[in-house]
């Protein structure tokens, strides 16, 4: 029995079948590179996007002057209330230092001046209970 081995290695690497096997195989993994490289590309674009929006949001809710009630202040994530333009929301305001954070308690009063937010009083509900009961004095 004649295997010629060697013959059918020659036959079978000249029909390039190994070579062509390779190239494509190759070509789909570099597709699939590609494309798993512009959904990374993609999902940056919208996270990007996402955190422009929450900073333009911050940006438009802090304004110079404005007074800010601390209406809930959970697990570091406080919440401020515009008392200076009695909004009808509030937001959550992500970016106050840790000092700021160790005093900014329900109901303390922040100050937003020279780009920061300061302690303007720790009795903002008995700010806005005052200003409430004049609002009701004067009807």
């Amino acid at each position: 029995m004649d295997l010629n081995l060697f013959e059918n290695l020659k036959k079978h690497i000249e029909s390039n079948d190994v070579i062509n096997n390779f190239i494509e195989e190759l070509g789909n993994f570099l597709k699939n590179a590609n494309s798993q490289e512009n959904n990374v590309n993609e999902v940056s674009k919208n996270t990007n996007s996402l955190s422009d929006s929450r900073n333009q949001k911050l940006t438009q809710n802090r304004k110079e002057g404005h007074l800010y009630l601390v209406t809930e202040d959970r697990n570091n994530e406080i919440y401020l209330w515009d008392f200076t333009d009695k909004s009808e929301t509030e937001f959550k305001e992500t970016s106050l230092s840790d000092d700021l954070l160790n005093i900014a308690k329900e109901g303390a009063m922040l100050q937003y001046k020279n780009g920061r937010y300061e302690l303007y009083s720790p009795y903002g509900y008995d700010m806005l209970f005052k200003e409430n009961n004049n609002i009701k004095d004067e009807k």
